[in-house]
């Protein structure tokens, strides 16, 4: 997992957890965790500061984001929908790949996550942008 995705994984917890009405406290006493390491994974974090190690971990397992999907009832798939993870990294946590190609460009289909598709929607606003100024 990079890290990008790992920032958009936890963005996407966090927004689930708000959304449950639930605080980093309460959801890791619901999953068994402290709650430093509930703030490290909503950051992308593999574990909070005070536990680093030389090498550290996978950022969360797939046993973890289970325990945090059940706790804010709903799904691991539900929660990775929210997130820009690659294709190896959804089949990591068990999921299946995103579907076709979801970004349409000058015609041409492009599998491309949010975030590479917010870049090119900027980087084509910006050439129209830079047309209508001549």
């Amino acid at each position: 997992m990079t890290p990008d995705e790992a920032r958009s994984l936890g963005r996407a917890i966090r927004a689930a957890r708000m959304e449950a009405g639930l605080t980093q406290l309460k959801l890791a006493v619901a999953i068994g965790v402290k709650s430093p390491w509930i703030s490290a994974w909503e950051r992308g974090q593999s574990q909070p500061t005070a536990y680093r190690q030389a090498t550290p971990p996978a950022v969360i397992s797939r046993d973890q984001l289970t325990a945090i999907a059940e706790a804010l009832d709903c799904t691991i798939e539900s929660i990775a929908n929210r997130a820009a993870l690659s294709a190896a990294t959804r089949v990591l946590y068990g999921l299946e790949p995103l579907g076709p190609a979801r970004t349409i460009v000058g015609g041409q289909r492009f599998d491309l996550t949010d975030a590479e598709a917010d870049r090119v929607t900027d980087f084509i606003t910006g050439l129209i942008a830079a047309r209508d100024l001549r």
